[in-house]
């Protein structure tokens, strides 16, 4: 009978310790992801403020005059290569490949209302408010938007977008691996609303709202899948049938946040068209998609 004892507590501490570690290394399985495949930041204590995951890059010499220079509302990005994708994701985040780019600028927060009105003379957002970020913009809008700004404004390639994102991060979003709302206004602590740009921590270049708030036009034509056909300054292919938007919105679930993560929209629509199951009736989906400008940066 002590045998059995023995032997009967020795099982329930293994299934015990057992049910320890499988909670401790949970994976979400959401994200698709290996999370092997990261390297998370040093951890947040509970009395930290905004900031103390994400270190701010500094510049020295050349690039210091560069960033000096960065036109009003910009950053400097100083360029280099990246890898771009995710080969443990969604099958468009793959494959993985190698990046080179340029230096180039980029605002600092997304379109606000202000700005936008001030060149379009109107304003097509849902929320409206001076210092909320443009919303319910397509990709034409932002062409008429960008000509108007006397090349002042361009959209960031997908391949520049992701890599000001990073931060120069490999983790799943530029703070970590973890969701932290300190970073980002997504659908768990938005309220159901947009929220003033730079209201949140920025990431390492000193980029606001690169994830969550609206999503984000940039100026890459969408493919299923990378094909790789320039490792230096890649433009994405030459025609198609939508455009990629990057970043996640208010109303985004934290996978949508990630770094990579990518979805598509044609550029007239400023809203996915839904059919009902019952009657067929036609909705409209808000996605509450924006932008930000970026700039090219002669070379000497």
């Amino acid at each position: 009978m002590r045998y059995f004892k023995f032997f009967y507590v020795f099982i329930l501490v293994t299934l015990l310790t057992g049910c320890s570690d499988n909670g401790d290394n949970q994976v979400d399985q959401g994200s698709q992801e290996d999370a092997s495949q990261f390297s998370e930041l040093p951890p947040i204590s509970e009395d930290s403020g905004v900031g103390q995951r994400v270190v701010p890059i500094v510049y020295s010499g050349e690039d210091q005059t560069k960033a000096s220079q960065a036109p009003e509302g910009m950053v400097f990005i100083k360029g280099g290569c990246f890898i771009m994708g995710n080969d443990y994701a969604q099958e468009d985040e793959k494959p993985e490949h190698e990046v080179c780019l340029d230096d180039f600028y980029l605002d600092k927060h997304e379109m606000s209302q202000v700005r936008w009105e001030k060149i379009m003379g109107s304003n097509p957002s849902r929320f409206v408010g001076e210092n909320l970020p443009v919303e319910q913009v397509n990709f034409l809008d932002v062409q008429k938007f960008i000509k108007k700004s006397q090349s002042g404004c361009r959209l960031p390639t997908e391949a520049e977008w992701e890599y000001a994102a990073r931060g120069g991060a490999e983790t799943r979003y530029y703070w970590g691996n973890m969701m932290h709302e300190d970073y980002t206004w997504f659908e768990d602590n938005s309220a159901e609303t947009t929220h003033p740009v730079g209201t949140k921590g920025p990431n390492q270049y000193g980029l606001y709202d690169m994830k969550g708030n609206v999503w984000e036009w940039v100026s890459d034509w969408y493919e299923p899948y990378y094909k790789i056909r320039s490792k230096n300054n890649p433009l994405g292919p030459e025609t198609g049938e939508s455009k990629v938007i990057r970043g996640g919105a208010f109303d985004s679930s934290a996978g949508a946040l990630r770094i990579t993560n990518r979805i598509w929209l044609h550029p007239e629509n400023k809203v996915f068209p839904k059919v009902t199951t019952f009657g067929q009736i036609m909705n409209e989906v808000y996605n509450y998609i924006g932008f930000r400008c970026a700039q090219s940066i002669a070379k000497k």
